[in-house]
């Protein structure tokens, strides 16, 4: 809210002509404008109240920031007109853009500031790198990219206007009579162009906390991905080659890249799903964070318990089907942790579109699939799925009941995989 300063002694009355001041309008345009908002005011010397005056000034200010061009004012005989009119109308948009750098200077330093931390974010993996791009489009807010636009576009104008001038033939000048514009249209696209900037702007300064903690939180991912790639990398190749299992290393460094690269899909969705306003500020944030901690759930399992999976059942003949499922059955459960925290979330957020939205990712994550297939397995298998995709969301509400519900399920998947590894121990007899 812009507030005009200039008041009485008293502290409650605005002179008329300090607000012509202010601006830069005549008296004649400040009656003008004071009837469109139905206020009467006479003379430079009539006094305003000190509220009614602001409510003229920011009129007069958004008034100010439109851009409009009357058909009329921009008559054409011929494409030179039309050339020499566009010259006029970019000249005319790039003082008023300059005044709105001028006016908005705050807004657009720190908008730049964090477009360019953004920028500078050295992304190597995919997922991350489609955050980078997708926000930058959502985060450019500044007047000068539409400048560079609107003279280059001065500079095309210009170059067709001095080629008639330097044209000496009829034949060049009959040439250039069929390279025509349509200035409505182009002057309505630099319209079009300058009010979606304006909102930008307008849209940054609600969001310029959110924005701030949501680059934070982006620089940490980003640090996660390295250490990923690099620390945790190492780190399992030592794990594995203390225990002389070094040959697996690139078995199950891919296993759990896969579930990272799973979780990096989920951060872009629910960025997405705030512009589109499926979920607010808080809820995107606190999820940065569910998914962090999911992420170190899976450090601790592969860097602590994965390869004592390999150890356990190296001799069982069908060795790699248990440890998928054994492997997949942990993950399960680090991710199933994680839907108390979501829905934990959801119980502040009264809108219904959200709620759908959280509870179809979830049912993504919580997807429980067996690759490998061994055969005379198919029911246990098919039980094993089915207990997994056991909807328990109806116990949410009820810790207590949710846990001895859990327990009981994690009990009979349990039992199937001890008759399954019995069997198959039994069956490579």
């Amino acid at each position: 809210m812009i507030k005009l300063e200039t008041t009485t002694k008293n502290g409650d009355k605005v002179m008329a002509h300090a607000i012509t001041k202010e601006l830069s309008i005549t008296i004649d345009e400040l009656i003008l404008y004071s009837k469109t908002i139905n206020l009467n005011i006479k003379s430079a010397q009539h006094i305003l109240s000190l509220e009614d005056a602001n409510n003229l000034v920011n009129f007069i200010h958004n008034e100010k920031a439109k851009l409009y061009f009357d058909c009329d004012e921009w008559k054409s005989n011929s494409n030179i007109d039309d050339y020499q009119n566009l010259l006029k109308f970019i000249n005319n948009t790039l003082l008023i853009i300059d005044t709105q750098i001028k006016r908005n200077s705050d807004i657009l330093d720190n908008s730049n500031d964090a477009y360019k931390q953004l920028q500078l974010l050295n992304m190597t993996n995919n997922d991350l790198i489609n955050i980078k791009i997708y926000l930058l489009s959502k985060f450019d807010f500044s007047l000068e990219h539409l400048k560079d636009k609107l003279i280059f576009m001065k500079s095309e104008a210009k170059e067709y206007l001095d080629t008639i001038d330097n044209s000496l033939s009829i034949w060049a000048d009959e040439e250039l009579s069929y390279k025509k514009i349509d200035f409505n249209f182009t002057a309505t696209k630099i319209v079009r162009l300058y009010e979606e900037q304006l909102k930008k702007i307008d849209n940054f300064s609600n969001v310029d906390k959110f924005f701030s903690q949501l680059l934070t939180s982006i620089k940490v991912l980003q640090k996660s991905d390295e250490k990923f790639q690099a620390t945790d990398k190492e780190k399992l190749k030592t794990i594995l080659k203390d225990g002389y299992l070094e040959e697996y290393h690139e078995q199950l460094f891919s296993e759990w890249t896969k579930e990272i690269d799973k979780l990096n899909k989920f951060y872009i969705k629910f960025i997405k799903a705030y512009f589109i306003g499926k979920i607010s500020e808080n809820i995107v944030l606190e999820i940065f964070s569910i998914l962090d901690s999911i992420k170190q759930d899976l450090e601790e399992f592969y860097l602590d318990i994965r390869s004592g999976l390999i150890t356990k059942y190296k001799d069982n003949p069908k060795s790699e089907l248990i440890q998928e499922i054994a492997t997949k059955d942990r993950i399960f459960k680090i991710y199933q942790k994680s839907q108390i925290k979501f829905i934990e979330l959801l119980k502040n957020e009264t809108s219904q579109v959200a709620y759908r939205f959280l509870n179809s990712l979830l049912s993504e994550l919580l997807n429980f699939k067996i690759e490998e297939k061994s055969e005379g397995y198919e029911e246990i298998y098919e039980k094993i799925t089915q207990l997994h995709s056991t909807n328990l969301e109806i116990y949410l509400n009820d810790i207590v009941m949710y846990g001895k519900e859990l327990e009981k399920r994690d009990m009979e998947i349990s039992k199937l995989m001890f008759k399954m590894t019995t069997d198959l121990e039994k069956a490579g007899e």
